[in-house]
């Protein structure tokens, strides 16, 4: 091999040593650009998917496309949403047989209609039944609103009338639930099968 040959195979074995070096930047570049345009994409699915899913408030409550979503009626749809999840049927037990007295009666009823406490009051404010060991705030209060056709001052205070043996008597409810107003009648049908078995 002559000098002249070794000096050509050199400059190949730069030539090569540039062009390998060349094409390793031009793949770290196009990973690079890959991973840039990956970045855009999942930025503008982001914004699309949150464009999808205000469009879809929009459609519950709803309000000009592209415009703000309003709050209030949110809000609205989603305690109406609570009442509908409430409706379904109270559960199947018995509120009288099998009971010990009339307290364990009213706190099955309680368990049936998924109340926090139930107090049957005369329309002057004394206790005749209740699934609470201390229901005379509760009778007292809610009687004389009942009587007077005032709304209960509390949320969770649902009121209803009560006859037995021609009494004209207060059915107090305690709950966090929204109850339909269509179990009203079921509960006084209860309540009326209490009063018959224990007074």
């Amino acid at each position: 091999m002559t000098m002249e040959d070794g000096v050509m195979l050199v400059a190949l074995g730069e030539i090569m040593v540039v062009l390998l070096a060349l094409i390793g930047v031009g793949v770290a570049g196009c990973v690079l650009y890959l991973a840039i345009i990956r970045g855009q994409i999942d930025e503008m699915l982001k914004e699309l998917s949150e464009q999808h899913r205000i469009a879809r408030l929009q459609d519950m409550v709803g309000g000009a496309p592209g415009g703000p979503v309003d709050l209030f009626k949110l809000f609205k749809h989603i305690q109406k949403s609570r009442e509908l999840e409430w409706e379904k049927p109270p559960q199947d037990v018995d509120v009288v047989a099998g009971r010990n007295d009339i307290m364990d009666s009213m706190k099955t009823l309680c368990e049936k209609y998924y109340l926090n406490a139930f107090t049957i009051a005369t329309d002057d404010g004394l206790v005749v039944a209740s699934s609470m060991e201390d229901a005379a705030a509760d009778a007292a209060t809610y009687s004389h609103a009942f009587a007077t056709g005032d709304l209960p001052d509390d949320p969770q205070v649902m009121l209803f009338g009560v006859r037995h043996k021609g009494s004209a008597l207060v059915g107090i409810i305690r709950t966090d639930h929204n109850i339909p107003e269509t179990w009203v009648e079921f509960m006084e049908r209860d309540a009326v099968s209490i009063l018959k078995r224990w007074l």
